[in-house]
């Protein structure tokens, strides 16, 4: 699969359950917020969550703690690069709605954010190239690094809490 069409791909995967919410999903009157806040909300999550399940695996092959599957390794990196590139777009102003837990720092400092989700975009997709050229063996090395930006927005930018 190429990589407009993974990108396509991902992204029907997340936007689908929106969809279905926007339709009432099953039937009944809906009682989510349809604001584009929320949203932007609703989608940012859906992304950190696909970050953290491919993360998950990507460190368990790097850290031997499940068994290392280079293809497998290696399309979760270009997945990570993918999501990576797509977060920024959730964090609209003002959308800091019911559920979130986006501190109001990313817009009153919004060149360090940028800079910050940036870092992860050019960490996730060196590991992406760098696990296309030699697999687990040759990309386990640069988990850590792409772990350290997503701590590096996170603690800054995060409910401590959470």
């Amino acid at each position: 699969m190429n990589t407009r069409s993974h990108k396509l791909a991902l992204l029907g995967a997340l936007l689908l359950p929106l969809f279905v919410a926007s339709c009432g999903g099953g039937g009944g009157a809906a009682t989510e917020d349809d604001s584009p806040e929320a949203a932007a909300f609703r989608y940012r999550d859906g992304v950190m969550n696909g970050i953290s399940f491919k993360m998950a695996r990507i460190g368990g092959m790097a850290a031997g703690e499940i068994p290392a599957n280079n293809e497998q390794f290696t399309k979760d990196a270009r997945d990570l690069a993918a999501f990576a590139g797509m977060l920024p777009e959730g964090f609209i102003p003002n959308s800091i709605v019911k559920g979130s837990i986006a501190l109001p720092e990313i817009w009153t400092n919004a060149s360090d954010f940028q800079a910050k989700a940036k870092a992860f975009q050019d960490a996730a997709q060196g590991l992406a190239d760098a696990a296309a050229q030699g697999g687990v063996e040759g990309a386990k090395g640069m988990v850590r690094a792409v772990r350290d930006t997503c701590g590096g927005c996170h603690r800054t930018y995060r409910h401590k809490d959470q």
